[in-house]
């Protein structure tokens, strides 16, 4: 195995390991497959503030907000942010979590949730 693969594995572990919640791997295993067999396996995991994105939780927490169309038109990335106990100084956090949800997420959301359709989400970005 070399560098790169066991980085690669490094990151996924910690993506599991964040924390104990017994939801969390059910969900990564999910998404994973899901991401998968729609033919973009996730093959890096986000990184923000030097730090494995949480996946799980930024999932919980726009879901929690309505879905991704809510959290634009509301402007809800803020509190998102907080959520997440990301810094206050990365001022590009919202871009930033908007950008890793649409790619990482919001195609599991609409699958798993319905809770708003592509022309929806061009209609609010």
């Amino acid at each position: 195995m070399n560098l790169m693969n066991k980085n690669y594995s490094l990151f996924f572990f910690q993506l599991y390991e964040l924390s104990d919640e017994p939801k969390r791997k059910e969900f990564l295993d999910d998404l994973f497959a899901f991401m998968q067999k729609r033919g973009t396996p996730v093959n890096r995991i986000p990184i923000m503030a030097k730090h494995v994105l949480d996946l799980y939780e930024l999932f919980r927490l726009v879901v929690s907000k309505g879905g991704l169309v809510e959290v634009i038109n509301k402007k809800l990335w803020r509190e998102v942010t907080k959520g997440l106990n990301l810094p206050s100084s990365i001022t590009s956090a919202a871009f930033t979590l908007r950008t890793q949800y649409m790619k990482y997420l919001y195609p599991f959301e609409c699958e798993k949730l319905q809770l708003s359709s592509p022309g929806e989400l061009q209609a609010a970005i």
